[in-house]
Formats: C-alpha cells, sequence, structure tokens
C-alpha cells in the first residue's frame, strides 16, 4: 500500500536542544503514518537559497509564510491526509529568520501557522506536531482534542 510522503525543507540547523528533541519524538509518532524527509539547507542568504528552493516547487508545495492562508486543525488535516497519495512528496518550505524569496514565494500556495510571529526554528516544531495531529484528526483519534 502506498503511503504518505511528507517533506519539511527548512533553511539552517536547529541549535537548540529542546527543539531537537521535540522534533525527534514527533518524527517517532509520525513513523505509522508516512515516510518523513526533512532536508536543511544551509542558510546563505535570500537569493542562493531561493535558488536552492525552486527545486522543491509543484504541485504538493506550501511555504510558511506570514502572510499565507491560516487553516484549522481539520482543515490542516485534510491537506495531510489527502486520499491522493502520489509519488511527489507534500513538501513544506521553512524559510530562515529573513524569510523567503518573493519570486519562490509567488511560485507556491502560502499558509501562516498563525498571526503571531515565531522563530523559523520554533515553526518546524509547530508544523510538524500540526502534521501529526492532522493524522490524529485523519484517524478519528482523540489527541487532537
Amino acid at each position: 500500500m502506498a503511503r504518505h510522503k511528507i517533506r519539511i525543507v527548512a533553511i539552517g540547523r536547529l541549535k537548540e536542544p529542546y527543539l531537537r528533541e521535540g522534533m525527534a519524538e514527533y518524527e517517532k509518532r509520525l513513523r505509522p503514518f508516512c515516510e518523513l524527509e526533512i532536508l536543511e539547507l544551509k542558510d546563505e542568504g535570500l537569493k542562493k537559497e531561493g535558488e536552492k528552493l525552486e527545486k522543491f516547487l509543484g504541485g504538493q508545495t506550501y511555504v510558511l509564510d506570514v502572510e499565507g492562508k491560516e487553516m484549522r486543525s481539520e482543515e490542516f488535516s485534510g491537506l495531510v491526509c489527502s486520499g491522493a497519495v502520489t509519488a511527489l512528496p507534500l513538501t513544506f518550505i521553512i524559510g530562515s529568520a529573513e524569510g523567503v524569496e518573493e519570486r519562490v514565494k509567488k511560485r507556491a500556495r502560502l499558509i501562516s501557522l498563525s498571526k503571531m510571529t515565531f522563530t523559523h526554528e520554533m515553526c518546524r516544531l509547530f508544523l510538524i506536531e500540526q502534521i501529526y495531529r492532522g493524522f490524529m484528526i485523519g484517524a478519528g483519534r482523540q489527541y487532537h482534542k
């Protein structure tokens, strides 16, 4: 049976141990639900990062951006658990502290975790938790309450 493939592409490395531990916990929790790939790209400035991020753009790519569409967890669950499992992964891009280059944002769908501003490192943990929550909602489990 085909499995969901989810990729998180993030600029920079996680430095804080508590964030690395949280990511590891949710990576473990997600194993039964999807194939998860996390790619960390070097923080090299918006132009160079944009060039590298362009190869991840496509129909199933979302960039986290403060100006993006906000969703309730139930709606996000529909995105994560959609019935169309394809060879292409569902890709989420998280930029650096400077964000993501405009030309990349213009070619992608934008989503927002909140109207509040969070560090790009914390956004990784919030995103992976929401991916897990989405699968729990899709499976009818009580985690999301």
